[in-house]
């Protein structure tokens, strides 16, 4: 789930490991208090905007930690992230703690001079974010759009939004509900948490070695079936994890190989599992974090999103799954030897824990519709039923590794979700998309197949250089509208721009699935 790569991160040693570690185990245990009403704040107000605040303080100030300014990848904190981590710990703490006053005097419209300085800070910093999590285009793209209110009475007519000054603007920005602490946040905060935990619980138990071996005892013999089994293995480990990285990391590291020796080309091998990586964020029933999103923006649960969202991810691997057997009947690509294969009662004898908390997950979710809460508890029970077996039982080492996968990830989202939101707070506040819509509609002549091609286009360009969820959230605020204008079920517009806001995934430079 997000937005996720390693490969970027700066592995933490001694001390700073341990502030990392707190950090998240704070976060988590704010999330579990205002998911659960737990109430361990008596005699305190935590409001909504507190408690976002707070995961801002937890988790965003990570980032600069984790994720170093350039390409350098030692595990030294250089004395610039130090300062950048307090400073983002810092303001977050100053909203947090002014955030029953932000609401009583509408600081979003007339913030203190001191506040707009914080706000300053803070903006800076989510820039900063922006550009070490999602790079340059993503950081660049959010400058532009969150200072947007600042010119936008001086664009011309079509483009031309209302006005504010540069203070307003800072203060609107971070104090709003409508930007940072917009609907990116707020479904991180009071949707997303759980599932990503739920992601990393099957990560560190070893769900992908289960989900491999399973495929391999179904495909693992015939025509091309080890490329099959990467695709078989990728679409059911990505019903749990959401995450197309946490998928290839997962699924990879046993299926190319495997391609590799059966005849497949290396590059054939691994662009295979990429591109059957990148459809975990579209299976459901744990998406990624971008349909978390839509079902906050469509106003509707997050359970129809998942549920619309099947027969595209089925068509997906199908499609997946055809191509394969075709590369593999023009190259004569046999599978492997049925003994070197497990058998499918071996593989389930192992990992029938997997699928029982996968039941827990749809029951609770389908039947009981307890969203926010299901994955909290189906990780609790796969949890539990890990200590069955010994090579899934939990020890210290991997307790902590659970933590600082998880703490990676949420710090990664966060960063990126909360970014997102000065795009969403700058468009907003200046009562822009209203016409940007009407502009579409005027370009494309009322032409629906015209405006359809002018997203797809513009989301393959923004995943050239963008994050699956900066992709969407950009197009479902300035296209969508469009589109749904012109009689499209506002469902399938939104998930025609989750799909390809997907390929971002496997598209240069970014390619997260790839690199």
């Amino acid at each position: 789930m997000a937005e996720e790569s390693i490969q970027r991160q700066r592995p933490l040693r001694g001390p700073w490991l341990v502030v990392f570690v707190l950090l998240t185990l704070a976060g988590l245990f704010l999330a579990i208090n205002h998911l659960f009403n737990l109430r361990f704040f008596v005699g305190f107000v935590l409001l909504e905007n507190r408690y976002l605040y707070l995961l801002l303080a937890t988790f965003f100030s990570s980032a600069f930690l984790l994720f170093p300014a350039g390409k350098e990848t030692g595990a030294r904190v250089p004395w610039y992230d130090v300062v950048l981590f307090f400073a983002a710990l810092a303001c977050s703490c100053y909203f947090a703690w002014h955030g029953e006053r932000m609401v009583r005097e509408a600081w979003e419209f007339q913030a203190p001079a001191f506040a707009v300085g914080v706000g300053v800070v803070l903006w800076l910093l989510l820039l900063e974010g922006a550009r070490r999590t999602g790079g340059w285009s993503l950081a660049l793209i959010l400058l532009v759009f969150s200072l947007y209110p600042v010119y936008a009475g001086s664009l011309p007519g079509p483009i031309a939004g209302f006005s504010l000054s540069f203070a307003d603007t800072i203060g609107y920005q971070t104090a709003s509900v409508e930007a940072v602490l917009g609907i990116p946040m707020r479904v991180f905060g009071n949707l997303l948490i759980g599932f990503v935990l739920f992601g990393v619980a099957l990560h560190v138990t070893g769900a992908g070695r289960f989900f491999t071996s399973f495929a391999m005892a179904l495909l693992g013999n015939v025509r091309g079936g080890t490329a099959k089994v990467a695709i078989v293995a990728s679409g059911l480990f990505g019903t749990m994890s959401g995450s197309s990285v946490s998928n290839v990391l997962s699924v990879g590291t046993v299926t190319i190989p495997a391609m590799k020796r059966t005849g497949f080309r290396p590059e054939d091998a691994a662009a295979v599992e990429a591109n059957a990586g990148s459809g975990g964020v579209l299976t459901p029933p744990v998406m990624g974090a971008v349909a978390f999103v839509m079902a906050s923006v469509l106003s509707i649960p997050y359970l129809q999103v998942a549920a619309a969202a099947a027969v595209p991810a089925f068509l997906f691997y199908v499609s997946l799954f055809l191509q394969v057997d075709a590369y593999a009947a023009k190259y004569h690509i046999r599978g492997l030897p049925r003994a070197e294969l497990p058998s499918v009662a071996t593989s389930l004898r192992e990992g029938w824990f997997y699928a029982l908390a996968f039941a827990v997950l749809i029951f609770l979710l389908v039947y009981l519709r307890q969203e926010a809460l299901a994955p909290f508890y189906a990780t609790g029970l796969l949890l539990l039923l890990a200590m069955i077996r010994k090579e899934s039982r939990w020890t210290f080492s991997r307790a902590l590794s659970f933590v600082i996968s998880g703490g990676h990830i949420l710090a990664e989202l966060v960063t990126v979700l909360a970014a997102v939101g000065l795009l969403i707070g700058g468009l907003t506040v200046t009562g822009v998309i209203g016409t940007i819509t009407s502009d579409l509609i005027r370009i494309a002549g009322g032409n629906v197949t015209a405006l359809v091609l002018l997203t797809a286009v513009a989301c393959f360009i923004l995943g050239t250089g963008l994050t699956i969820t900066a992709s969407y959230i950009f197009l479902a605020i300035m296209v969508a509208p469009a589109l749904v204008q012109q009689g499209m079920n506002p469902m399938a517009v939104h998930l025609f721009i989750l799909y390809w806001a997907v390929l971002s995934e496997i598209t240069p430079p970014v390619a997260l699935s790839v690199v």
